[in-house]
């Protein structure tokens, strides 16, 4: 392709954007603006750009996607139209090169429109987006987990051994009890009434066993009856006669 002088052509980022900040993910806008110096017409025909590294010379990294345009650049006119730039890089410093094809005739010439040194950035990050929410919740929740494991370890762990201990403590305690009462119960245990129905079954026995004597006397005096009555006949007998 032909170099001409006739068609100026400058590319620049718009007001919003002052610094030229290129940022990965984004449509990065910018003007395109074209001017016919000279006697012939022309044809707007595309618009393209190219990344190059600064340190290597210029060095080409990446082209990007040709833009059609076919709109007609008359003499003596001006144009101006819309170019967007896309990059995929990590943070860095690039050179961004955006140029033009203006078409005479059968003839297509380049012509240069920026060549400068960019910086690519991230896309600001947002409280909204997935990707961060993510991210919280994977560190919410870790912390929530080192949290949880370290009072079971320096709180809840000690409790327990505690109760464990005291009820082993206490076990021989009742133990030593049951054997110096001598009974195979503990009577702290068992409910009051249940003691008095015990108390009151061993006089009542005591009772039976009076009223065992008082029979063994009763029998006595049923045998002393008998002879009495034995003697009452004798002399009931005796009468008749």
């Amino acid at each position: 392709m032909a170099a001409i002088d006739e068609v100026l052509a400058a590319a620049h980022f718009p007001e919003s954007n002052p610094f030229g900040l290129v940022v990965n993910g984004e449509n990065n806008n910018m003007v395109l603006s074209l001017a016919n110096t000279g006697e012939n017409n022309y044809t707007l025909v595309s618009a393209s750009a190219s990344y190059h590294d600064p340190a290597k010379d210029w060095k080409l990294v990446k082209n990007t996607t040709a833009v059609k345009f076919n709109i007609p650049l008359t003499a003596g006119g001006n144009l101006t139209a819309p170019f967007r730039v896309n990059s995929e890089f990590r943070p860095q410093e690039l050179g961004l090169t955006v140029w033009v094809d203006v078409k005479n005739g059968n003839e297509i010439s380049r012509v240069t429109a920026f060549n400068q040194t960019v910086s690519i950035v991230e896309p600001p990050s947002s409280w909204f987006d997935p990707s961060v929410l993510f991210i919280y919740l994977v560190l919410g929740a870790a912390l929530f987990g080192g949290a949880y494991a370290a009072f079971n370890m320096y709180f809840a762990a000690p409790q327990k051994k505690g109760r464990r201990s005291a009820a082993k403590a206490a076990a021989p305690v009742e133990a030593a009890d049951v054997a110096d009462s001598g009974k195979a119960y503990q009577e702290d245990w068992i409910p009051v009434q249940h003691l008095g129905k015990k108390k009151g079954g061993r006089r009542t026995d005591g009772a039976s066993s009076a009223g065992e004597g008082f029979t063994s006397g009763g029998e006595g005096a049923t045998s002393g009856g008998e002879v009495s009555g034995a003697e009452g006949k004798t002399r009931r007998r005796k009468s008749k006669k």
